[in-house]
């Protein structure tokens, strides 16, 4: 398919000159002496930014963004400029006619600012973040764990345009995790997601406005959660020998450009968009550590706005916000009487196996009945926990819609309260799916050649901001190591080690990891600068709820869990965990397997 995509590719770049080579283009200069001019703008389908709606007729963001434009150079200038829109059959096509073409022409098609794209054409200042996602056929569901993504990439076709950041992304995929990975190539980005949703095995990377205005349709497509990707922002683009890039950026920063973006974002990607980008963005980073679940979060606002929009359209406004609240009070009031059920029937569970070892010989007949029964109660207090998260979400979500809109003073302080108990009990349910992991008898494992260096680098960079956030600077000296383990586990050892580690230190330390592979071992080390292990705390170090001298130096919580859980993953892969200390000299904890 590949070789055929490139035939056709050849042809199309020895027609383009005559299809396309005589729509008349003016410099910048032309248009401002002459008083008026004309100017090609070239583009390739993809909604929402440049489309055909269902007459035919030419519609998206971008486009309404050209028409401003127009408007823009007359009153700042003066000057009758008027648009000559020139389709080009692919992506491809698109980007390669920016690169050689001698005509100062514009190219829009949500095109991502990128370093290495400015040698080849000019690319504007950036007019909205580029946050890309992965979405796949909807016969898939939505994976929840990287060993169910990995088998879904691994196992089906990856469908993506050439030249663009979506088969950048996948490349990446494939170069540094998934070699299995097969990719087929469509024309442009609404071939892509037509594709993906007319199949039942193919799946690919799109923007986040590409998926929300195809979720908006109720097509059948589904968004995955992991590896989420953001390039600098999208732009619109320009030929090296035009002039057309000072005027390009003038009207991007002058300030009538965001209210009238704001506007066109609201029409066609939902109220919410915006603002919700902005907060999820890289650029506001510093403001929130956790980007990557904010980002989460963020995209299911977008989901459920879309969802409430027939509603809403059908609905008062003051009906529809006064049933969401008494549907999140009802909901809240069954959720905090389930969760007080499920607290009881944990810490049931706790006094009941503490006095059983007290009183084993009095009841050796009733053991196991009793052993039924406990298995019976873990499995319903995992899905009951797990079950409860999803409504939690959507509760949370419910009541951040409703109090950005306009409610009454007794309605925000209800919401409010709302809020902060739904934040509670999630916090509650994390904490009980820890607990049911410590008092599971055994860990599943799930052996494979792990590249033990490759997965260390990965979760050093999933803690970059908390460690940027104290100015801890990370220092490793990592063997190239390969290995038969539980991947998920290692990882999780990893990062509940590093993450303690950052903790603990005080700003302005260093964090030593090492890696090292000897003639019948692999080590793993992790040193701090914090405070140390005080002698009488040693013994009590890998236990599960101990609360130690040591404390986290920026007020970051505690479970209390972490070391416990670390200690049952390396022995469920047949390892030893230790830590060597000096109080006031740092910890070094330090994990070896067998080879």
């Amino acid at each position: 398919m590949l070789k055929a995509g490139l035939s056709l590719y050849v042809i199309l770049l020895m027609l383009l000159p005559r299809a396309h080579g005589q729509l008349p283009s003016n410099t910048w200069s032309e248009v401002k002496e002459n008083g008026s001019g004309t100017l090609v703008v070239a583009y390739s389908e993809n909604s929402p930014f440049i489309y055909n709606d269902a007459q035919g007729k030419l519609a998206g963001i971008e486009l309404e963004i050209m028409e401003e434009f127009v408007r823009f150079m007359d009153e700042k200038y003066r000057v009758k400029l008027a648009l000559e829109y020139e389709h080009l059959y692919n992506f491809e096509s698109l980007i390669d006619t920016l690169k050689h073409s001698q005509r100062p022409i514009l190219g829009i098609a949500s095109i991502s600012s990128l370093e290495e794209r400015k040698k080849d054409f000019k690319i504007s200042d950036p007019y909205m973040p580029d946050i890309e996602i992965i979405i796949s056929s909807g016969a898939f569901g939505s994976v929840s764990s990287l060993g169910e993504f990995a088998d879904m990439v691994k196992n089906n076709r990856a469908i993506t345009v050439t030249n663009s950041t979506f088969e950048r992304n996948i490349l990446e995929l494939q170069t540094n995790y998934f070699p299995e990975i097969q990719i087929d190539y469509v024309r442009h980005v609404d071939f892509l997601i037509e594709t993906i949703s007319n199949a039942d095995n193919a799946w690919g990377y799109v923007s986040l406005p590409n998926y929300l205005s195809y979720y908006k349709q109720g097509k059948g497509i589904i968004r995955q959660r992991f590896f989420m990707v953001e390039n600098p922002g999208l732009s619109i683009a320009t030929t090296l020998t035009s002039d057309w890039d000072e005027v390009l950026d003038a009207f991007i920063k002058d300030r009538r450009f965001k209210p009238m973006l704001d506007q066109l974002i609201e029409k066609y990607l939902g109220k919410a968009f915006g603002e919700v980008v902005a907060s999820i963005s890289n650029i506001n980073a510093d403001l929130q550590p956790d980007i990557a679940a904010n980002r989460e979060v963020g995209v299911l606002m977008l989901e459920k706005e879309l969802q409430d929009l027939k509603l809403r359209q059908s609905e008062l406004e003051i009906e529809r916000k006064n049933l969401f609240i008494y549907l999140s009070i009802i909901v809240l009031v069954l959720v905090l009487i389930a969760l007080f059920i499920l607290y009881r029937l944990v810490r049931l569970k706790v006094n009941t196996n503490k006095s059983l070892s007290e009183k084993n010989e009095q009841i050796q007949t009733q053991i196991l009945e009793l052993n039924a029964l406990t298995t019976e109660k873990n499995e319903m207090i995992g899905i009951v926990a797990h079950d409860l998260k999803n409504p939690l979400t959507s509760a949370l979500t419910i009541s951040e819609l409703l109090s950005s809109g306009k409610i009454s003073e007794d309605q925000r302080e209800h919401l409010s309260l709302l809020k902060k108990s739904l934040r509670k009990m999630n916090s509650l349910v994390a904490k009980i799916l820890e607990i049911k992991v410590l008092e599971s008898s055994s860990v599943k494992t799930n052996y494979s050649h792990v590249d033990v260096k490759q997965v260390t680098e990965q979760v050093i960079s999933a803690l970059r901001i908390q460690s940027d956030n104290k100015k801890i600077r990370i220092v490793t000296d990592l063997d190239e190591v390969v290995a038969s383990l539980d991947r998920s586990l290692i990882v999780q050892i990893i990062d509940n080690l590093l993450s303690n580690a950052i903790k603990f230190s005080n700003p302005n330390t260093k964090v030593q990891v090492t890696l090292k592979e000897e003639d019948r071992t692999i080590r793993f080390e992790i040193d701090d600068e914090g405070p140390g292990i005080m002698e009488e705390d040693k013994p009590k170090l890998f236990q599960k709820f101990q609360k130690l001298h040591a404390r986290p130096t920026a007020g970051e919580s505690s479970t209390g869990l972490g070391l416990s859980i670390v200690k049952k993953y390396v022995e469920a892969m047949k390892g030893e965990v230790w830590c060597e200390s000096e109080f006031g000299k740092g910890a070094r904890f330090i994990v070896e397997f067998k080879k």
